[in-house]
């Protein structure tokens, strides 16, 4: 059994799963279960996940039934200790699932999530596995091509306009899950882990094969990014504000397909990092860590375009009177090219690591991030056929990205 695998995660916690929280006697009775890791290393730093198969009996049945769930269990030492010694940093999950989630589906009869269990450990969750469903993640290597894209941008739309809806309905809706939990001002471990990331991205420039405009461009902003970031994350004086998933890249959505191939559905995870603010700071993270060459060379416009009618439409749909203007949009997205810099820089780094060089976030913190042995992980990622070949790619798209903004 995989060492991570707690103790706890035996028949009696699914059964408790699975019933709910009814006191009434145990309508479940489990006949077998089978637990295995549900990621590979790289692909979630902040948790375990274990997808679990559960065979099971309803009272006064003898037919058996089959439940697939995902139980994700949060890391707690590390870096992600001194995170939680600061914020609150897994507690707004449990929320989204349990609650608000619900609310924006009566909202909107939208699911943008997989369904929950009940769960009597404070911080874990237990939720339906969507690839019993159909589902599929999407591939951080080939990276999301237009229709995935255009697919993720109408959802997120919806999401984004949903939540000012509920927002309208309730103050309290965002209770507990809109505050920043990393960019904040005074928090100095934060502060210290991004730009000791920063500095062993400076270092890999060269060998990262970025031209000398972009390492000029990078050169002249890093000193300010952490500050950009803080300021960014702060909601608009003026303007809509939304709730911002926070993570939104292709190995936090599942898509599903139609007989043909075509892409029909997708549902978002990990909403550990939700935050208010501008919507811009979901399109930027996501489309530049997700889209491919061809998105982000030459249908970056189109993509924003069909954002917008489907947020201005869903925000008609739920009766709310705001708006997101074309002048808005763009004047959001040229205030905030430090945060595109920011995720493509330090964001990248975490979700392009291949499995033998996923950083170790148990061992890392912000006191000795810039330590050898950190060093040597971080520069194992930097060296990656991957990051190698993203990163220069990724370098000429700002450079026109920021040219056509006249920045």
């Amino acid at each position: 059994m995989d060492k991570h695998i707690p103790g706890w995660l035996n028949e009696s916690f699914l059964a408790t799963a699975l019933q709910g929280e009814e006191k009434e006697e145990n309508k479940i009775s489990l006949v077998d279960y089978a637990v295995e890791p549900a990621t590979s290393l790289g692909s979630n730093y902040s948790s375990y996940l274990f997808r679990v198969r559960v065979v099971h009996t309803l009272k006064d049945s003898n037919q058996n039934s089959t439940t697939c769930l995902i139980v994700k269990v949060p890391i707690t030492e590390g870096f992600f200790k001194e995170m939680s010694q600061l914020v609150d940093y897994f507690g707004r999950e449990p929320i989204m699932y349990g609650n608000r989630l619900p609310i924006m589906f009566n909202k909107i009869n939208h699911e943008f999530g997989p369904k929950s269990f009940h769960c009597p450990i404070k911080n874990v969750l237990v939720l339906e596995d969507l690839k019993a469903a159909g589902y599929v993640v999407g591939d951080k290597i080939k990276q999301l091509d237009y229709p995935h894209c255009e697919m993720v941008m109408k959802t997120l739309a919806k999401f984004h306009a949903t939540s000012v809806a509920c927002y309208q309905d309730d103050e309290k809706f965002l209770e507990g899950i809109c505050s920043e939990n990393f960019f904040i001002d005074g928090a100095l471990p934060f502060k210290l882990f991004t730009e000791g990331f920063m500095k062993h991205y400076s270092d890999a420039l060269d060998d990262l094969g970025v031209d000398d405009r972009f390492k000029e461009i990078f050169h002249s902003r890093v000193g300010r990014l952490w500050e950009s970031g803080v300021a960014a994350c702060k909601p608009k004086k003026r303007g809509l504000n939304v709730l911002n998933h926070g993570d939104v890249w292709s190995n936090n959505m599942m898509f599903k397909y139609d007989s043909c191939g075509n892409v029909v559905d997708v549902k978002f995870f990990d909403y550990q990092r939700t935050r208010f603010g501008s919507p811009v700071l979901d399109l930027i993270y996501f489309l530049w860590t997700s889209g491919n060459s061809e998105v982000m060379e030459s249908r970056q416009k189109e993509l924003y375009c069909v954002y917008r009618e489907t947020l201005n439409s869903t925000l008609e749909l739920l009766d709310c009177e705001e708006r997101l203007s074309e002048e808005e949009l763009q004047q959001d997205l040229e205030s905030n090219t430090d945060w595109a810099l920011i995720v493509m820089c330090f964001i990248v780094t975490f979700t392009v690591a291949e499995p033998e060089s996923a950083l170790d976030m148990e061992a890392m913190s912000s006191k000795n991030v810039e330590n050898d042995n950190n060093r040597n992980q971080i520069q194992r990622v930097l060296n990656g056929n991957l990051m190698k070949t993203l990163a220069p790619r990724l370098a000429r798209n700002y450079q026109q990205w920021v040219n056509s903004m006249g920045q």
